[in-house]
């Protein structure tokens, strides 16, 4: 009985090394992007795919993006897809992971000039050398305009876009599971296995 509560004990200790983080800290902080959008088809309310100009401008950064601003590597988002890297600045890469609540604001028109809009949240990790994996929060916002060609139709290549976004740096783990949660989950099962055994 000694020897099965010692190598319960062991287990518990091991469990509980793993799964405390060993890196520096999570990050905090916000940040701003801006720019123009390359690709338009009767402006942005009906987008799905944001053809994102690149460079994009960086402002704004607190926390631990304080000091940074200016020209940044910027990717492309689909709503419909949401994944991969889109924005990298000073050693801190922005990978998105989802999208919710889009919310579009169709296209209206007065004196012949229309605009419409399109915004929803983006989820996502951020990453740095030295830092844990963060999740981070933000919205992303597009607005377009074009020349009235009638009702909700713009004149051929007078359309133009814009977008912007802000991102918040929460400070908390990102939600993908971490080689210490996967390795308790392990040594969990292996435990029941063991006690299973020891019973037959």
């Amino acid at each position: 009985m000694k020897i099965k509560f010692a190598g319960l004990t062991a287990a518990a200790l091991l469990a509980a090394s793993l799964s405390t983080p060993a890196s520096a800290a999570f990050i905090t902080g916000s940040l701003s992007f801006s720019d123009g959008l390359d690709t338009l088809s009767n402006v942005v309310s009906d987008l799905t795919f944001f053809d994102i100009g690149a460079p994009t401008n960086a402002s704004g950064g607190t926390g631990a993006f304080l000091g940074l601003s200016g020209l940044t590597t910027t990717s492309d988002i689909d709503t419909n897809a949401p994944a991969g890297v889109i924005y990298s600045i000073g050693g801190f890469s922005f990978t998105l992971t989802g999208i919710n609540n889009i919310v579009t604001s169709p296209i209206a028109c007065s004196n012949g000039l229309c605009d419409d809009a399109q915004t929803f949240q983006i989820v996502g990790t951020v990453s740095a050398a030295g830092f844990d994996d963060s999740a981070f929060i933000g919205k992303f916002s597009a607005t377009g305009s074009c020349l009235g060609a009638g009702v909700g139709i713009c004149e051929a290549g007078s359309e133009s876009g814009s977008w912007s976004s802000s991102v918040v740096a929460t400070g908390k783990p990102s939600e993908t599971p971490v080689p210490a949660t996967l390795a308790l989950l392990g040594l969990g099962l292996a435990g029941l296995g063991w006690v299973r055994r020891s019973k037959a």
